[in-house]
């Protein structure tokens, strides 16, 4: 079965550092005709918990996702999962304490910011922020006092990896973060596996516990889509479909729904989901 179809299973709220909330994205969902989605917001549930209600009664499928940064093998690594349910208090209880970590980055890039001149207020950052924080919180505070025009410029001058105001994630590595999904009965997949330029470094998430790859993004070529499928049947994993979404306005962000996948990766994909949260249940 080779028919085509739209479903999106990497995106942002307003939870975390997305600008559509989470009953907006099931409105944008469904006017770019996707038939699922999953919210992956970062480090918390809670936007694609809110979501959910809405979601069934616009009649629109709708997964629980996150997504968990992480710095490792010299490059920044996500890690997405996925679950039926999410209701492990262990993975809850993480996901809260990343959530605190998060705060506490935000003030050091704030502080990195003043040392080199670029004075923007942490109050303001959470003002900014409707949930989790994150970095383009920080930005848009740095784009209101005119130190910069827009996200990519943030990250060249001051927030990207080697820049003065550079803070990594707090310290988790993707194997821990492919363990911590796992144990709460989720399914850990490695977000765009492309932009972490290094296919050695994907094979070993993949030998760690990772059960799928998001081969189908925006960013990936053909080529890479191709090479990807490859290495999930290599390792006999899934594969997945996301635009990783942020919302108008985000750096690289992508529309809702601008991708799209064989309506076998979508029945794979659930079969899958379901079956992870079934032996999860009965462990």
């Amino acid at each position: 079965m080779n028919d085509r179809v739209v479903f999106d299973f990497h995106m942002h709220s307003t939870a975390s550092d997305g600008t559509y909330s989470p009953r907006e994205i099931v409105d944008v969902a469904i006017a770019a005709g996707a038939v699922s989605i999953a919210i992956t917001d970062h480090d918390t549930v809670d936007g694609a918990l809110e979501a959910s209600p809405y979601a069934k009664e616009r009649g629109l499928e709708l997964f629980t996702g996150v997504e968990l940064n992480t710095d490792a093998y010299d490059a920044e690594i996500d890690i997405l999962g996925y679950f039926w349910e999410p209701t492990d208090p262990k993975f809850l209880e993480m996901l809260k304490k990343r959530q605190e970590g998060r705060i506490v980055r935000a003030k050091k890039i704030v502080e990195k910011l003043e040392s080199v001149g670029v004075k923007v207020s942490y109050d303001r950052v959470r003002e900014i922020a409707h949930g989790a924080v994150c970095r383009p919180h920080v930005i848009e505070a740095m784009v209101e006092k005119g130190y910069v025009s827009n996200q990519k410029e943030a990250f060249e001058k001051y927030l990207g990896l080697g820049k003065p105001a550079h803070v990594p994630h707090d310290k988790i590595t993707p194997e821990e973060a492919i363990e911590y999904i796992s144990r709460a009965g989720g399914l850990p997949i490695v977000a765009h596996p492309g932009l972490v330029e290094n296919d050695a470094v994907v094979e070993k998430l993949l030998q760690a516990g990772a059960k799928g790859l998001e081969a189908y993004y925006p960013m990936h070529s053909e080529v890479e889509i191709r090479k990807y499928i490859g290495l999930a049947e290599k390792y006999n994993v899934i594969v997945s479909c996301g635009s990783d979404s942020h919302g108008p306005k985000r750096k690289k962000s992508f529309p809702i729904g601008s991708m799209s996948a064989p309506v076998s990766v979508l029945e794979t994909f659930r079969k899958t989901l379901k079956q992870t949260y079934e032996n999860y249940r009965s462990a």
